[in-house]
């Protein structure tokens, strides 16, 4: 199975609604990836550390409809599972809002660091799944081994988005007065940046999605290989960042959602990572109603006890 965590939500703050257009590329985008063997794709809701997030209304904490987006795609795609994902862009890391809020309302749970003090505190004291980079720009902060190695280890993955290197001057209109040098620039950094998480992670960690907003902007999984292979990887380890790396951070997000003080809820019938991931069967309240999760026990020998308990 192939996996995609970064699909851009079209807009980036809860007070616009995305248009008909934006949805309709939006779904051409998933579908364009599911032809090229992507099953399990994520739709990325990106926000600064400055958007003030609806903390007491938790069902507008996550705008992304994706039960909506699934009833649209599945008569003709079965196959595809969508999956909701927050990044958060954080420069000072004192701004950052409840973050334990909003882990029980996505799927995955991302941050891009602007500084250096800010990738610390990620690595060391959030509870989070992935860290990315925005590598079309230079880096303010030089990558350290012991930083990233010790989020590796901690099963913090870090994101490698292909789309700033095969965007061309439709992504990078933001410099109308000489778009070919500043298509060169971000190359550039780009390729410099991956080849500088590539030493500092040992080549272990990593994971790569698209970040497409159009569907000409997705590359197959050959393509890829061939990509990962220039940044001096290997074959097992390149498969690894669309396969089994992006598997992972989908499990331990999802294990958010569906466990409990180390208990989780699986499938009679299949015992495995699926039983994690599915979201098919799942109850869209979820999310929203903890109560109907979680059950306070009496008083016992061992004091007070929390139970998940499933709703039937």
């Amino acid at each position: 199975m192939l996996y995609d965590l970064n699909v851009p939500w079209p807009v980036n703050d809860y007070h616009t609604k995305p248009t008909d257009v934006e949805l309709y590329t939006l779904k051409n985008t998933i579908v364009t990836l599911h032809t090229l063997g992507y099953d399990h794709i994520a739709i990325n809701f990106q926000i600064t550390e400055s958007v003030k997030i609806p903390l007491n209304q938790t069902h507008l904490i996550n705008p992304i409809d994706i039960a909506s987006l699934q009833k649209s795609l599945s008569p003709q795609f079965p196959s595809i599972k969508l999956f909701s994902r927050l990044t958060i862009v954080i420069y000072d890391p004192a701004k950052l809002q409840g973050l334990a809020k909003l882990q029980a309302q996505f799927d995955i749970l991302a941050i891009q660091p602007l500084t250096e003090k800010a990738l610390q505190l990620s690595t060391t004291n959030l509870d989070i799944d992935l860290i990315s980079f925005n590598l079309g720009a230079k880096l303010p902060f030089y990558l350290k081994h012991k930083t990233i190695g010790s989020a590796v280890d901690k099963g913090i993955k870090f994101e490698i988005c292909y789309n700033n290197l095969i965007s061309g001057s439709i992504g990078y209109a933001n410099s109308p007065t000489n778009p070919i040098d500043n298509i060169q620039f971000i190359k550039k950094n780009f390729i410099y940046n991956v080849l500088q998480l590539v030493r500092s992670s040992r080549s272990k960690g990593l994971i790569i999605s698209s970040g497409a907003t159009l569907p000409l902007q997705t590359r197959n999984s050959e393509d890829i290989l061939n990509l990962l292979r220039t940044f001096g990887l290997d074959q097992s380890r390149s498969k690894s960042c669309v396969t089994i790396n992006p598997e992972r951070v989908l499990v331990n997000g999802r294990l958010r959602i569906k466990s409990f003080k180390q208990t989780i809820v699986m499938d009679n019938n299949e015992i495995s990572s699926n039983s994690i991931i599915d979201n098919d069967k799942e109850d869209p309240k979820k999310k929203t109603d903890s109560n109907g999760y979680k059950k306070r026990l009496d008083s016992t020998s061992s004091g007070r006890l929390l139970k998940k308990q499933r709703k039937r």
